[in-house]
């Protein structure tokens, strides 16, 4: 291990809690923002270069490219847990056959989900009463994301093992670099060789391949445990079984969440493709927000999984409660600035005056109550560390069950407000509910130490 990961490493054993989450939370955050500028920068130059129709189909695309994404990313965070505790207790020679066994079923499983891609999702989007040219556009892009979706995986896979191994830096410089050369690329293959919606996925792809050779290549050169032989590459039996324990409650909790939002979308197609490319547009305003819960929460699983692993019980509380503070902290300032801006916001995705009003009723009604859904964040993120993911993945499954069935019956009667009440009442209940649950929780995590 070299110094600075065994600093770093350390600094989760040992040091003050609030440096120390803001430390390695810091290039989590920045990670999690130039990951989202990959659809952020998509939407923007398809709006601006290529007009209403291909943004449309992007727009409808991104839920079910979004479920798939989810999907990945939490088979990935599911693994990063373990591999953290295993970190944790330097239980170096586990690490490697865990790593190994996931990689290989993580590949296998991309394989299948992309197979599912291709079969069904132009059917499902037909089914939703999609206009016909709207659907052509959106398979223009998904066949191409669907075809590169191993990379995205291993990009993925990596970043999580590498954090939750103790290096947040690197995955970030990686994501830095790739966003940058994403955004040139898309101006380049839409811009200036007209490759229309093509050039916008072939960008994606490219930069999640360009992403995965540099991570793989760091992390067999530069962290031992992680370095694979081709006699490693094996599947164990028996750890695929704790893997998938691990693995599929986070990948599940992260897909409904996205299957929800798609469900609701499908509410809203008869109030009218303006409404619904508003909403979308409004989403990715609001998964933007998330990149900073998010990344405060994951660096909250890292420092907990870590400390369990190694035995250190009682600084999971001070974890937990200084997630609290900074979390409130990011939501009241991001909140104060979508609540002033959230017209200038919206309107960097398109000029047409319609969409932007539709997503500024969804952005602008949500500020403040963003606070409800980033103190989730905290509560998922202590329960993900401790091992617990399959009381997240039910907390979610439930939240995102109650908000389709309110929205089935609230957006006839008040469109994308509708939306809005629905969504916040699932928040308000997982933190009055898993978060009672969890403070009883830390309390007695924190006393075994």
């Amino acid at each position: 291990m070299s110094d600075r990961k065994a600093n770093q490493s350390e600094a989760l054993l040992n040091a003050a809690p609030l440096p120390t989450l803001l430390i390695f939370a810091v290039p989590i955050i920045l990670g999690n923002v130039f990951q989202q500028l990959y659809n952020i920068v998509d939407a923007m130059v398809v709006g601006k270069f290529l007009g209403d129709l291909p943004l449309s189909g992007i727009s409808v695309a991104s839920p079910l490219m979004d479920i798939l994404y989810a999907l990945i990313l939490g088979g990935s965070i599911g693994v990063g847990v373990l591999v953290g505790q295993l970190c944790g207790a330097e239980d170096w020679e586990r690490l490697r056959r865990v790593h190994a066994t996931a990689l290989l079923g993580g590949c296998g499983i991309t394989f299948f989900l992309s197979l599912l891609g291709f079969l069904f999702t132009e059917r499902v989007l037909l089914s939703q009463g999609t206009d016909v040219s709207i659907v052509a556009q959106a398979m223009a892009y998904l066949y191409i994301i669907f075809g590169g979706l191993i990379f995205c995986f291993l990009y993925n896979y990596y970043a999580a093992i590498l954090r939750s191994y103790g290096d947040s830096r690197t995955p970030f410089v990686v994501l830095l670099v790739s966003s940058t050369l994403h955004a040139a690329l898309d101006v380049l293959l839409c811009g200036a060789v007209h490759l229309g919606i093509y050039g916008v996925a072939c960008s994606t792809v490219f930069c999640q391949i360009f992403s995965t050779v540099w991570l793989v290549c760091y992390a067999e050169k530069r962290v031992p445990p992680l370095r694979l032989t081709r006699s490693d590459l094996r599947l164990d039996p028996r750890l695929a079984k704790t893997i998938l324990s691990y693995a599929w409650a986070a990948a599940l909790q992260q897909a409904v969440v996205m299957i929800g939002r798609f469900l609701v979308q499908g509410m809203l197609t008869p109030l009218g493709d303006t409404s619904v490319t508003g909403y979308n547009m409004s989403l990715r305003v609001e998964q933007f927000l998330f990149c900073f819960s998010q990344g405060v929460s994951a660096a909250m699983v890292v420092g907990i999984s870590q400390n369990i692993g190694h035995g250190n019980h009682a600084r999971v509380r001070k974890f937990y409660f200084t997630g609290v503070g900074v979390e409130t902290a990011l939501l009241l300032i991001l909140g104060t600035v979508v609540r002033l801006f959230a017209p200038q916001i919206l309107g960097l995705f398109s000029n047409n005056e319609a969409v932007i009003a539709a997503g500024v009723r969804y952005t602008g009604a949500m500020a403040y109550l963003y606070l409800f859904a980033f103190l989730g964040e905290v509560i998922q993120g202590f329960f993900r560390g401790i091992g617990r993911l399959r009381l997240t993945m039910v907390a979610s499954l439930l939240q995102v069950v109650l908000r389709v069935v309110l929205s089935f019956f609230l957006i006839p009667l008040r469109g994308i407000s509708g939306i809005c009440a629905a969504v916040v009442t699932g928040w308000v209940l997982l933190v009055l509910i898993e978060g009672s649950y969890s403070l009883r929780t830390v309390k007695k995590t924190g006393s075994e130490g």
